[in-house]
């Protein structure tokens, strides 16, 4: 077990997660995602596996990416999804979408592959209409995980982690526990680590005494998020 898990609330969340039963694709990797940045494995990781087919995971590529960070945790790489994910690339970026695009950006860099077209097609193309604090959070993550060094994306990243800091709400979150914990991580990503003391307060909180996040019908995700956040936390 992952030394790490000294907090009784974090060690009860991480059984509660376990045996919950998800039902989608995105859940199910969620979960394996939250148990492997822990260090623990999970019974839905073969599921995971079962489920890839042909094309992988219904031919979905934001789902598809999720579940390749999600292996990644497990220390499990498919070699083919790194051709599959690139071959769904069109013009810089997937199908002029920012959520395929951090997605696959994410689950590139997860497997070691960097693709400076993709980061600066996000790059290139951030406006107002992205200018969301969940989005902007995902741009930052896609753009640290994928090692964008040159000194204009440094630039970018730490000038919209302070307007993300700046969008923070009173009492430490930013709209829900799924977008607080999307921004915690990509502010934790970016080295944003002493400004969020308040918010992991307010992270911890909001757990139910059952050790679960959120409300009935999103609680695995919420709290597959947060149990990420707080790994990335305690890192």
């Amino acid at each position: 077990m992952d030394p790490r898990i000294v907090d009784p609330n974090i060690a009860k969340s991480l059984d509660w997660i376990e045996m919950q039963k998800p039902d989608s694709i995105k859940e199910i990797a969620r979960v394996v995602w939250a148990r492997g940045v822990w260090s623990l494995p999970s019974c839905h990781t073969a599921l995971l596996i079962r489920l890839k087919g042909n094309p992988p995971w219904g031919g979905d590529v934001r789902e598809s990416a999720r579940v390749v960070s999600s292996l990644s945790q497990m220390g499990l790489i498919f070699p083919d999804m790194e051709q599959w994910i690139l071959s769904q690339k069109k013009g810089g970026s997937w199908d002029g979408n920012v959520y395929d695009t951090t997605y696959s950006l994410i689950a590139l860099a997860d497997m070691d592959v960097h693709d400076p077209e993709g980061y600066g097609w996000l790059f290139d193309n951030y406006g107002p209409q992205w200018e969301h604090v969940g989005t902007t959070a995902l741009i930052i993550n896609a753009l640290v995980k994928q090692g964008a060094i040159q000194r204009e994306y440094h630039d970018f990243i730490d000038k919209k982690a302070h307007w993300l800091l700046e969008k923070r709400e009173l009492d430490g979150g930013w709209k829900n526990i799924a977008t607080s914990n999307i921004v915690m991580q990509s502010l934790l990503m970016a080295g944003f680590r002493e400004e969020l003391n308040v918010s992991i307060d307010w992270l911890m909180k909001k757990q139910n005494s059952e050790g679960f996040w959120g409300k009935s019908e999103d609680k695995v995700v919420a709290t597959s998020l947060s149990l990420i956040t707080l790994a990335l936390w305690q890192s």
